[in-house]
């Protein structure tokens, strides 16, 4: 009996409740880093648009193909221009004397907005500019994005560390990190004057400036002793 007493309490009797230690929780501290990066706008936008109104939308469709060539022609001649149709539109208006109006949309960009310039006084002899705005290369915002989050990412892990040793912490360990990237839009198309001679110097604009944005990198850290 004696022996079988002392097995039932190594093995642990049926049904009897073992008490469990409570696991102590981790300290954990919540926090965000913010980080900026800048990027030149070098690169000219320009919307174009070539209309016509009347009776005849077939005849009017024909007038706005040939000014839309005549425009490409002169674009293709300049090195560095690229373009692109950015929408087609055949609208009856209701009016008595122009029924129809016709219209198609060009937009034109560079990255050497002294050769565009001039080209635009040109091109409004017989289209309309209707807007110029400067943009960022998509390929330098993309990399000075990327930069930012890892100078964010490092920034917080540093953080992290003296966050915990604030509290009286040795070493810090990360949870969930979480990356917000904030990207200032485009400015709105500026206005320009509209020109009349077929040749001019072309519109005057001011310089691209700067895009701007920001990355917000944020999360928690779990302090360890």
């Amino acid at each position: 009996m004696r022996r079988t007493h002392i097995l039932w309490l190594l093995l642990g009797l049926p049904g009897m409740a073992v008490a469990k230690v409570p696991t102590p929780t981790p300290t954990s501290v919540n926090f965000h880093v913010t980080t900026h990066y800048r990027v030149p706008k070098t690169v000219l936008h320009a919307d174009l648009q070539a209309e016509a109104s009347g009776r005849s939308p077939a005849k009017l469709a024909a007038m706005v193909n040939q000014d839309v060539s005549w425009a490409k022609a002169r674009l293709q001649s300049v090195p560095g221009i690229t373009w692109h149709s950015a929408g087609y539109q055949t609208q009856a208006t209701g009016q008595t004397g122009a029924r129809w109006l016709v219209r198609e949309d060009l937009a034109v960009q560079s990255t050497d907005p002294a050769a565009l310039l001039p080209l635009l006084g040109t091109l409004q002899s017989r289209l309309h500019l209707v807007g110029m705005q400067y943009a960022a290369p998509s390929a330098a915002v993309r990399k000075a994005l990327r930069t930012a989050e890892l100078r964010g990412l490092r920034q917080y892990r540093k953080q992290a560390q003296q966050n915990c040793a604030a509290l009286g912490y040795h070493s810090a360990r990360l949870g969930q990190v979480f990356i917000n990237t904030n990207v200032v839009p485009l400015a709105r198309p500026m206005p320009v004057m509209a020109l009349a001679t077929k040749v001019v110097p072309g519109p005057v604009v001011g310089r691209g400036g700067t895009e701007r944005g920001r990355v917000v990198v944020g999360g928690n850290a779990y302090c360890e002793k």
